[in-house]
């Protein structure tokens, strides 16, 4: 029936053993306005609430700043008192003893408190902006106010689900018949695992995420959680049959959320609870524990069985179990140690059999062949945990990472490819990939650098050496350098940093050994002495005999500036083998479309500096066109206008934009003479539409450009420009001998945004051509910055000197002049590099600050993340029905 509010003498004091009886029982956060707080009196005499306030914390900011007083509400014994937002539907308002919009407006992600004299009495909820409760109903099973919340406390239930509000009896502490304790079910954690993706008492398909029976099972701890790990792995521990039943379709282990109190790895438990499945993770929800004796688990090493199918099926037969990556289980590094904006803490991720591909490396976008590669990928990926939030700086799992071997440099160091020899941990499962939490501990021999480091690129043969780098922000003016056009510095924030930026950089200009070498984000700060490139080349020559020194492509207009950004592409190149022919700068597109929502519709991008050289005691001319194309960060017209924010294709932002660059440019590499190579960072991976116009394009296939663009003030394109199905017949020539070969790393997938493009004529001349492995394969705790990498040290060593690899192809232009001295090649590897095998678009965004890939602002890796997840979920359950 419903309640009266009755307001009493605020005198009225009632005993602690009263204050111990109040407590929020149900929690409803459903769709629109279906939200309501349930407060039940558990005791046996009424209770006025004298003091009390229901408190929300918005994002779990840590403050309690939406409050609403209490005081004078008389809750019955064994009643309850229910708050509902005033918009909620007929049902929960039917049961509502109150309305509020202030409070009662909570979402997922926003503790509730009852607060008493300021202080929290019982809360649910967790501090620090995370989805505890969106769309769910949450019953109490306890009846003891808590401090902490405890997802075991809690019986989830449909969203929307609002059966049992408005009665205490009706909210957790037993089962649904009448109070009589639930019957239970003596089982096995594989009878509760089964043989599919789920439970076979849970059915996900119709949103049945909790079994109806309760179960007895038994099992050895081979892990405890102390502390939730943010909001998917909550206080509890880890549990494996003893025995196991031979079974290889069913996994020995499962997770029990709740009671760690008292427990010891070893010890034999018997645990009573439900089993929940868990956003995919099949767990116990336990409602009472008991250790009966103690026992050892050997570890189960990871080994696929022929009817998997998929290797994530391999690791679902595995779930919940203590494990071991040995080499034989064919493990990678597919991203070293680093920060994940989907949990939001470091970890590293490996991948079954080999590096995961983008899927528009070797696909054309969208196409069947690229679907199958992202699901693929999605397939073989293991991300690499700890069970507590893990600090900046080196892997608590791998103490001895990045130590100083006596030389200068370490040998304790991860590099993408490498295979695994020694990972042990607990498997779980949560935001769509299965996680190995870490039990042992990491050497340098738990790695086998099958991508092993080289201090010089792999090419050979004689002839002019041409290289790109991407040099990831160099910037001087903070340190006395000149100004560039928009006054910011995306680089080096101490001297410090920026010597040991500096350092890096120009020991891997000294190891390529190149003639002529293009530079993409080097500040764009003119060509005087106080202008980066002056001091980057300074700072090499310094390290140069006369004979070997480099100089730099100058404007006539010397202190002038590339464009308008901050950054601009750039030549470097040694007298001593090539003289400067002609100084040329190609404008490249820019995009004037007019305001749509949130997009200006007004993008630029670098202008492409190509010179031409005349090669020493040679008649041949060389032209290197050095690019940087729009960012895959940025957003252009089309990414709002017509895709609506969606990437259909994988291809990041702006790639309209970037086909008018390789329309543009190809027009204008059409009229030079002589050898032409295309060099730079393209932001496009290796079939993406930019690739295929300066390429070759499929046939019966085209690309668009982007609308309304200009050269200039000159028009360009105009409203409804023509598809392009054309390209112009430039030779990649890293693909040709390399098909494999990659320049950069996203997240835990690879692929080529760094090239060199010759035309038809000059390929004949390729000698060699190569990409060096020496930075997008290396961990980038390695880079100058200390930002996110605590005390580990630093090294002026070349690895990890950018964020990009350099890529080299030598030409056979030479004259009949003595011939220069080669430099001894490296050593080649005694292991096989990897097979690649390979997850998300988005390159450098040179407009924004990143860390562990392309930055492509929180908003894009909100999308790109909450598009992943859906899915692997959806893909999750659709395997479940096969």
């Amino acid at each position: 029936m419903k309640k009266t509010i009755l307001y009493l003498s605020a005198s009225a004091i009632f005993s602690l053993t009263a204050h111990a009886d109040i407590l929020i029982s149900e929690y409803i956060e459903g769709s629109s306005f279906n939200k309501a707080i349930e407060i039940a009196n558990t005791g046996n005499e009424l209770v006025t609430l004298i003091g009390y306030e229901l408190a929300k914390s918005a994002n779990g900011n840590n403050e309690w700043g939406n409050r609403l007083p209490l005081d004078g509400i008389a809750i019955g014994a064994g009643d309850v008192f229910v708050l509902a937002h005033s918009d909620a539907n007929a049902d929960i308002l039917s049961n509502a003893d109150m309305t509020d919009t202030n409070v009662i407006s909570f979402n997922g992600d926003d503790p509730i408190a009852l607060l008493l004299n300021g202080e929290v009495h019982d809360i649910i909820g967790v501090m620090g902006d995370q989805n505890f409760g969106k769309d769910v109903t949450l019953v109490r099973q306890s009846r003891i106010a808590a401090t902490i919340y405890k997802e075991s406390d809690w019986l989830v239930k449909a969203k929307n689900n609002s059966d049992g509000l408005g009665s205490l009896d009706s909210s957790g502490g037993g089962s649904d018949n009448g109070g009589e304790p639930d019957t239970i079910i003596e089982s096995t954690i594989m009878a509760l695992q089964g043989n599919g993706w789920s439970s076979p008492y849970t059915d996900p398909t119709t949103e049945k995420y909790i079994s109806d029976e309760t179960f007895l099972i038994e099992g050895i701890v081979t892990a405890i959680q102390v502390n939730a790990l943010g909001n998917d792995l909550p206080q509890g521990f880890f549990i494996q049959d003893e025995l196991g039943d031979n079974d290889v379709t069913t996994s020995d282990g499962i997770y029990v959320s709740g009671f760690i109190t008292g427990l010891s790895i070893g010890d034999k438990v018997a645990v009573t609870g439900k089993v929940k499945e868990d956003y995919g993770w099949t767990k116990v929800q336990a409602t009472n524990v008991d250790v009966i004796g103690n026992g050892t688990i050997p570890v189960t090493n990871v080994r696929a069985a022929s009817d998997d199918g998929d290797f994530d099926f391999t690791l679902e037969r595995h779930e919940g179990m203590f494990v071991n990556i040995d080499q034989q289980a064919d493990m990678y590094v597919a991203r070293t140690y680093g920060f994940d904006y989907g949990p939001f803490r470091n970890n590293m991720v490996i991948a079954k059999s080999g590096l995961n591909l983008h899927p528009n490396q070797l696909n054309i976008p969208a196409s069947a062949g690229a679907n199958s590669q992202r699901d693929d990928n999605e397939d073989r990926r293991i991300i690499v945990e700890t069970m507590i939030k893990a600090p900046n700086g080196a892997p608590l799992w791998y103490p001895t990472f990045g130590q100083d071997d006596g030389t200068g440099t370490t040998n304790d160091y991860i590099r993408n490819g490498d295979l695994v020899n020694g990972l042990e941990g607990v498997l779980g499962y949560s935001y769509g990939d299965f996680r190995l939490y870490i039990t042992n501990q990491a050497d340098e021999f738990t790695f086998i650098h099958a991508n092993p480091r080289l201090s010089r690129p792999d090419v050979t043969g004689e002839g002019l050496r041409i290289a790109t780098f991407n040099v990831l922000n160099y910037f001087n003016s903070p340190f006395d350098g000149a100004a560039n056009p928009t006054g910011t510095n995306r680089g080096a924030t101490t001297y410090a940093e920026f010597e040991l930026q500096g350092d890096k950089i120009a020991a891997a200009i000294l190891a390529l050994d190149a003639d002529i070498i293009g530079l993409m984000e080097i500040e764009n700060n003119g060509f005087g002495d106080s202008s980066a490139v002056a001091y980057l080349v300074d700072k090499v020559n310094s390290l140069l005999p006369d004979v070997e020194q480099y100089a730099f492509v100058t404007s006539p207009d010397s202190a002038g500036f590339i464009g308008s950004d901050a950054i601009a592409n750039q030549v470097i190149y040694k007298p001593s083998m090539v003289t400067l022919d002609t100084y040329r700068i190609i404008k490249m597109p820019e995009q004037h479309a007019g305001q749509t929502g949130k997009e200006n519709g007004d993008n630029y991008q670098r202008d492409a500096i190509t010179p031409t050289f005349k090669v020493n005691d040679s008649e041949e001319l060389v032209t290197v066109s050095v690019n940087h194309f729009k960012s895959k960060g940025s957003t252009c017209w089309e990414d709002v206008a017509i895709q609506n924010g969606e990437d259909v294709g994988l291809q990041g932002s702006c790639e309209h934009l970037r086909v008018s660059a390789a329309q543009h440019l190809g027009n204008e590499m059409a009229l030079i003479a002589g050898n032409k190579l295309i060099i730079g960072d393209l932001n496009a991976y290796g079939q993406e539409d930019p690739l295929l116009v300066l390429t070759t394009m499929p046939e019966n296939h085209s690309v668009m450009p982007a609308r309304m663009t200009y050269i200039g003030d000159e028009p360009m394109a105009g409203s409804n420009p023509n598809a392009i199905s054309d390209s112009f017949g430039f030779v990649n020539v890293i693909s040709e001998q390399h098909p494999a070969a990659y320049s950069y790393i996203y997240n835990d997938t690879v692929g080529t945004l760094d090239y060199i493009l010759v035309d038809s004529e000059t390929a004949s001349k390729v000698v060699d051509a190569n990409v060096w492995h020496i930075n997008a394969s290396e961990s980038k705790l390695f880079e100058y910055s200390s930002k996110y990498t605590a005390d580990l040290a630093k090294y002026p060593d070349l690895f990890r000197s950018s964020d990009h690899e350099p890529a080299i192809v030598i030409l056979d232009v030479l004259g009949d002049a003595d011939q220069p001295d080669q430099p001894d090649q490296p050593d080649q590897p005694d292991q096989p590099t990897p097979p690649s095998g390979t997850d998300d678009t988005t390159s450098n965004d040179d407009d924004e600050e990143e860390w562990y890939g392309g930055s492509t602002g929180l908003l894009s890796l909100g999308f790109l993340t909450g598009f992943a997840l859906f899915r692997r979920f959806g893909q999750r359950y659709i395997k479940m029905n096969r």
